[in-house]
């Protein structure tokens, strides 16, 4: 017997410009359940968060229209949305990058390339804090 938590009640956003970076995590994250949006900018991402509230928000940085860390901004800022985990996803791996993602209130940070154990743990450790 698979004792695996059922993650199927909440849902995951991926947020990411290049779709084949969205594929791997969603392939990544199929084992947990939950349920998985898409977005590919910050201007979408932000109007899905608003709209579906999200539990967990995967976050790229470098993307067109509006970047990772303006989205932040945006839903850390915004009360009915401040509570929503934002984990960033991103090539930028330096301690300023990592820094400033996380005084701007992100959850955690993911380096990639993605390491699928460290994207699940850290994952499913926001979601079992709901």
């Amino acid at each position: 017997m698979d004792n695996r938590k059922d993650y199927s009640k909440y849902s995951v956003l991926i947020v990411d410009d290049i779709p084949v970076n969205i594929i791997l995590l969603k392939t990544m994250l199929a084992r947990t359940n939950v349920r998985i949006l898409t977005a590919v900018n910050g201007r979408d991402a932000l109007d899905i968060v608003r709209q579906l509230r999200p539990h967990v928000v995967l976050l790229d940085i470098q993307m067109p229209i509006m970047n990772g860390l303006e989205v932040l901004k945006e839903i850390k800022a915004d009360p009915t949305l401040k509570d929503i985990s934002v984990i960033m996803v991103s090539a930028y791996t330096s301690a300023e990058d990592i820094e400033q993602s996380m005084s701007l209130g992100a959850s955690g940070y993911i380096k990639k390339p993605v390491i699928m154990d460290l994207l699940l743990s850290t994952v499913t450790a926001e979601l079992d804090k709901i």
